[in-house]
């Protein structure tokens, strides 16, 4: 990859290019999706449905972005086209959706820049070309055509060709800007994280706080009403929710539960065209024509999700953007929900699977997801799972799935009922004989053989009972890595300890995995060590690795190695190291899951990205 990148800078420097300019990459706006399992190399798979901002084009289609790329619905044909980093995009996570007169889409992503697509070509922004901050959480155009961006960095204006970024040095109340609006008179308005909202006319700033009458200091959104009120958004404060307020240039007005709106903590806020103000908050929808609410509850009403976008079009209807439920239309009457049929529970994947028929399991924050190449499945406690919080998961050779969580035990799904247990751990193994164990925070390791369990402590042999890592091999031995303390081998008779003075890394285990011959291979804070039975061999950054800290492991049937780290995924196949991050392909460098199919590819569940799969090139 290095030598990659020093041809791409000579070339840029042969043709009189900056190596610094934003990042380009043409893409076909309806490019076509391969059914099924992909071709070699880097595919992403996210979930769509969690959306925190909504913008109308020109032809009327709708944009939802969130932390599974963005999503562009024909409201009229019920169809949709996804784009993820596999398109252009500068990362699959966005807070922010616009659309400029010259309908080209930009979005603000979180850690990736901003980007630009025309219909044809992406283009990303990033610090290094002006960007005050590559955590874009807002996007506004200006009656001059100029975009401003709010970022964690401050708050920056683009007219096509320079940047100029401002910051609380420079008068605004802070650095992290959440919301912009564009007043009636043409002055700028940024929404800041605790620091209230700011005003900018081109020449002086003026920022107003909770003292003044603003509802509270972290402005969530501002909206502007036909008669030129301000209306501001205030989520929480110290996890109080502060409800809305309004400004209409001399005066404050604050609206809370009491006046008549459903929640407190309000996300978004939108006008419609008969000047009625909409609300988004986690309990759903609020309506106030300036003297009556309406409130429309998710229990009952237009969304069944805690609602972090609110839209209205031209026609009234109001568009909802929920986080798990995608979006949802409300005409005053009838919801209609508009779902991509991703089914990944959540962008937080804990734990991968592949069970022998080749089918995906997926340990999520919210719930089991199940991939069979085609169709995304997932299951939640509504479906009898024991808890939401999938921390591990694992198949046995007959495709019984075993799921575990920190607080809410275990959970066994034959193909039709998930079964819940009281009890189990965070995390699990299947052995050979069909047994599964359990490791658990503080409780110790148990076994269940399908009838009776059986639990093991400090007291019978075990290292540590804050037991991070279990792995079975062949014979039965049981191998346990531990919080702090080393890792445990248990033949079903004895127990033998192993801590880092002599053998491990790390005496903090976060993974383990037991190869085809045999050696057994730990995940630490210190980097991975593998054990033949005689020989222990530590590996670090020093000798390839991407990162020292090490949350997971896989070994392929050829015996290559697989690690996942917080800097990237890392393959060593006995002597070379190879190294990918999100330059290659992967949606996330934190990679806490990995699992290796039948067919060869890769997977991975990373921390805040999704899924991505690797099929290396035959």
């Amino acid at each position: 990859m290095k030598r990659i990148a020093i041809l791409l800078l000579a070339a840029a420097l042969l043709v009189g290019c900056s190596p610094f300019a934003p990042r380009v990459r043409p893409t076909s706006q309806a490019r076509p999706k391969p059914s099924g399992f992909p071709y070699p190399g880097w595919t992403t798979y996210t979930t769509a449905n969690l959306v925190y901002d909504l913008a109308f084009d020109a032809s009327g289609g709708l944009w939802a972005v969130g932390d599974g790329g963005a999503v562009r619905w024909d409201v009229q044909r019920g169809t949709y086209d996804k784009y993820t980093v596999d398109d252009g995009l500068g990362s699959n996570i966005l807070r922010a959706v616009a659309v400029t007169p010259d309908a080209a889409v930009w979005f603000g992503t979180w850690e990736g820049g901003v980007s630009r697509f025309d219909g044809k070509t992406w283009t990303t922004y990033m610090t290094s070309d002006g960007l005050a901050g590559n955590s874009v959480n807002a996007i506004a155009v200006a009656p001059d055509g100029a975009l401003w961006f709010g970022t964690d960095g401050g708050v920056s204006r683009f007219d096509g060709k320079a940047w100029t970024t401002y910051t609380r040095a420079d008068g605004l109340a802070r650095d992290t800007v959440d919301s912009i609006a564009v007043g009636s008179d043409g002055a700028m308005w940024f929404g800041t994280f605790g620091g209230g909202a700011s005003r900018f006319d081109g020449k002086a700033w003026t920022t107003y706080t909770t003292t003044d009458g603003l509802g509270g200091d972290a402005v969530a959104a501002i909206a502007v009403a036909p008669d030129g009120a301000l209306w501001f958004a205030a989520a929480t404060s110290q996890g109080t929710p502060m409800g809305a307020s309004s400004f209409d240039g001399e005066s404050w007005s604050r609206y809370t539960r009491d006046d008549g709106l459903l929640d407190g903590s309000v996300h978004d806020i939108a006008i419609a065209p008969d000047g009625a103000v909409w609300f988004a908050s986690n309990e759903g929808a609020s309506r106030f024509d300036g003297k009556t609410w309406t409130t429309y509850p998710t229990a009952s009403g237009p969304a069944p999700k805690p609602v972090h976008a609110i839209a209205v079009d031209q026609d009234g209807d109001v568009w909802l953007g929920t986080y798990g439920d995608g979006v949802t239309r409300f005409d005053g009457e009838i919801s209609t929900p508009y779902a991509t049929p991703d089914g990944l529970g959540s962008r937080w994947v804990y734990a991968m699977a592949v069970a022998p028929d080749g089918v995906v399991w997926c340990g999520t924050s919210s719930g089991a997801s199940r991939f069979d190449g085609k169709t995304w499945t997932t299951y939640t406690k509504a479906n009898g799972l024991a808890d939401d919080m999938v921390a591990d998961i694992a198949v046995a050779l007959d495709n019984t799935v075993w799921s575990g969580s920190y607080d809410g035990g275990t959970s066994r799904f034959d193909g039709k009922t998930w079964t819940p247990y009281g009890r189990g751990g965070s995390t699990l193994a299947v052995a050979p004989d069909g047994a599964v164990w359990f490791g658990s925070i503080r409780g110790g390791a148990s076994r269940f053989d399908g009838k009776a369990w059986t639990t093991y402590s400090e007291a019978d042999g075990l290292v540590d009972n804050s037991v991070t890592a279990i792995a079975v091999a062949s014979d039965g031995t049981v191998w346990f890595g531990t919080y702090d303390s080393g890792a445990s081998r248990f033949d079903g008779q004895a127990w033998t300890t192993y801590k880092e003075a002599r053998t491990l890394a790390s005496n903090s285990v976060k993974a383990i995995a037991v190869a085809p011959d045999g050696a057994v291979w730990f995940g630490t804070e210190g980097g991975v060590s593998r054990f033949d039975g005689e020989e222990w061999t530590s590996y670090t950054t020093a000798d390839g690795l991407a990162s020292d800290w090490v949350l997971a492991i896989a070994v392929a049937s050829d015996g290559t190695v697989w690690l996942g780290t917080d800097g990237g995924a890392s393959r060593f196949d006995g002597e070379t190291w190879i190294t990918y991050t999100e330059g290659d392909g992967l949606t996330d460098n934190y990679v806490q899951g990995i699992a290796v199919a039948p067919d060869g590819a890769v997977w991975f569940g990373t921390h805040g990205g999704g899924v991505s799969r690797f099929l290396p090139p035959r």
